[in-house]
């Protein structure tokens, strides 16, 4: 008898199990995989609410083909591939082996979910010491050709000018603008490391300071501009919840440009736009009233999200560096059936040419829509 796609959803698919394969001798399957292969099956958000729906109602008798991904590791790169799109017919599997025991089905779940976390205490060395091993490491990724986002361009540049000077380069010089005035987000890193060194003069800690007071009547500003997306404003959120105002500004004080790629010839990365954009529409800590109640909060506590989204950014990662080499002035865009699935969410995302994330969400369910009135 062959396996339903209904039944193959009911006993691996729903609630993403390994499913070790067993094909039929002589089947399509059996030619290019062999006799066993070892998946998770993959399915589109659509395709998943449509297999909701159809298992409500037996006998079960769909059959077809039903796309996975590879566990195996003897499988050629094309016959992984074909797994990911075309997928394995149900009607080739002879067997199907599982851990029968249950597991909570996240897809279906509206709670938070939970990440588990490794927590590694580190110590700052003295006199700003890390900043040796820091440097070091970002010389190695331009050396490596790994593309470094915004931020660690600056800290990169910043961190040549302290170390050696000496060997900057004619276009690193003309980034950093040594001729007139150094170039603010520039001359913001060197003065850093010159004052955790214990090695800023006098002249240098005023010029910190005002570059302080710039950085924080910029992060207002964007703070504000948000807000006002938002329908709210700086004062107005002040007068209503200070506490929310207050705890609102010290995190975009404190914000820093966040990788979210680990390597590569082309960075994805957040600043500080993208993490209020995506933070105030869809991070229930972050909305201050209604105004965006229609959007889809995810469902992780604010301190994992970052950490989510670069798990989904993980996935795409080559997809993406073969994409950026070949299409430079194009966005990078995952949405409808191309979301990416993740922990029982699938998530739409826009990465701009530069590799700045723009948008980042959760797409919404339909158990999650509410009802017309």
């Amino acid at each position: 008898m062959d396996y339903t796609l209904e039944e193959i959803y009911c006993l691996v698919g729903k609630e993403d199990k390994t499913a070790g394969l067993t094909f039929k001798y002589e089947s399509d399957s059996y030619k290019k995989y062999g006799s066993f292969i070892t998946v998770v099956f993959l399915y589109t958000q659509e395709e998943r609410e449509k297999m909701d729906k159809l298992i409500q109602n037996e006998p079960f008798y769909h059959k077809g083909y039903i796309r996975a991904k590879n566990l195996s590791r003897d499988l050629e790169e094309k016959e992984i591939q074909v797994l990911l799109t075309t997928g394995i017919n149900s009607e080739d599997i002879a067997e199907i082996l599982y851990f029968k025991e249950s597991q909570k089905n996240t897809f279906h779940s509206i709670e938070k979910r939970q990440i588990k976390k490794l927590e590694i205490k580190t110590e700052i060395q003295q006199k700003g010491g890390d900043y040796d091993w820091m440097y070091g490491f970002s010389k190695r990724f331009v050396n490596d050709g790994i593309g470094l986002c915004p931020k660690e361009r600056f800290f990169y540049l910043a961190g040549k000018m302290y170390y050696e000077p000496e060997n900057l380069t004619d276009v690193e010089k003309e980034e950093i603008n040594l001729e007139n005035e150094i170039y603010q987000p520039i001359e913001w890193e060197y003065l850093q490391i010159k004052y955790k060194r214990e090695e800023i003069t006098g002249n240098e800690k005023k010029r910190l300071a005002e570059l302080y007071v710039e950085k924080k009547k910029q992060s207002i500003n964007v703070l504000d501009k948000y807000l006002n997306d938002a329908g709210s404003s700086l004062k107005k959120l002040s007068k209503e919840n200070i506490d929310q105002a207050v705890d609102l500004f010290l995190k975009v004080m404190h914000f820093h440009e966040r990788r979210l790629n680990v390597g590569g010839k082309y960075p994805i990365y957040i600043d500080l736009d993208s993490y209020l954009h995506i933070y105030m529409r869809h991070v229930e800590e972050f909305q201050v009233n209604k105004q965006f109640e229609h959007k889809d909060n995810f469902q992780w506590d604010e301190n994992d999200v970052f950490s989510v989204m670069s798990q989904v950014i993980r996935e795409i990662e080559d997809e993406y560096q073969e994409f950026r080499k070949n299409n430079p002035e194009k966005r990078f865009s995952r949405y409808g059936k191309y979301s990416l699935y993740y922990q029982g969410d699938y998530y739409t995302f826009h990465i701009e040419k530069n590799g700045r994330i723009s948008t980042f969400h959760k797409n919404r369910k339909e158990h999650e829509k509410k009802p017309n009135r």
